[in-house]
């Protein structure tokens, strides 16, 4: 592969879409590029960049096939279990409901978790969630909030009933939980962020930006927060130095605000 080939798409996605691949890792996402253009029939990474301002349609097709669709309810039953009891120690007092962050929601799996969780914690006005991603197609069907029974197996037979309607195979969440839920199109590497958020969940999105990109969006996401407010984190995610950030480990992938 000629090495400006992949230069060469990288300006197209830039111009088309938008997305600056300058800030993922090269190597991860030229495999990536490379397989789709062969999959779909290019000729080669320059021909698929062609295609990008010729077909109107393509940038949507590309920027899914890039954006990790990798997402289930309740994913991590430990980690919800600790944010269960880190809610349960937040002040109730304030009269004010919870800003709560998924940022980087993808099919709305993590958001509708989050939902159910502080609505049985908080009640139907202890919280409101703006639910983030950058693949509109991932948020199209967040938003439609249907769901096959595989996806489900982490919701419990309860849950199931209580915040979902059975449709045929199929299951569409209910409007009490919908409302919770803001789901909005934000790209982390360019967009502003949401600020005085109580809680942020970033978790396994950055696993193809460059460290540097990591680094600009973990300090962004810090700034984002409430004093006292709780960002966690995914395994791609470690902070190794959250002072640095203003922040303070209180758990495994759990930091608060200082």
């Amino acid at each position: 592969m000629a090495t400006d080939e992949y230069l060469v798409l990288q300006d197209a996605v830039r111009r088309r879409l938008g997305l600056e691949l300058a800030h993922y890792k090269r190597e991860q996402m030229e495999r990536r590029l490379k397989a789709y253009a062969v999959q779909h029939g290019y000729r080669d990474l320059a021909g698929l960049a062609q295609a990008l301002g010729a077909e109107p349609q393509l940038g949507g097709e590309v920027l899914s096939y890039l954006t990790i669709h990798v997402s289930e309810f309740f994913r991590d039953p430990n980690f919800f279990s600790h944010l269960k009891e880190l809610v349960a120690a937040l002040p109730q007092s304030t009269g004010k409901p919870l800003q709560v962050w998924s940022a980087g929601c993808s099919i709305g799996a993590e958001a509708y978790s989050l939902a159910m969780l502080l609505l049985e914690e908080r009640g139907p006005d202890g919280a409101r969630i703006l639910a983030s991603d950058i693949d509109e197609r991932s948020l199209e069907r967040a938003r439609r909030g249907v769901y096959r029974e595989d996806e489900l197996k982490k919701v419990d037979a309860a849950r199931l009933r209580r915040y979902f309607v059975q449709e045929g195979s199929d299951f569409t969440v209910r409007e009490d939980l919908r409302r919770q839920i803001t789901f909005r199109h934000h790209d982390l590497l360019r967009d502003p962020y949401p600020a005085e958020q109580d809680i942020i969940l970033f978790r396994n999105v950055a696993i193809y930006f460059t460290e540097d990109a990591k680094a600009q969006v973990l300090a962004g996401l810090a700034r984002a927060l409430a004093p006292q407010g709780l960002l966690m984190v995914g395994a791609t995610e470690a902070i190794l130095r959250p002072l640095e950030l203003g922040l303070r480990q209180v758990r495994p992938f759990f930091f608060a605000r200082v």
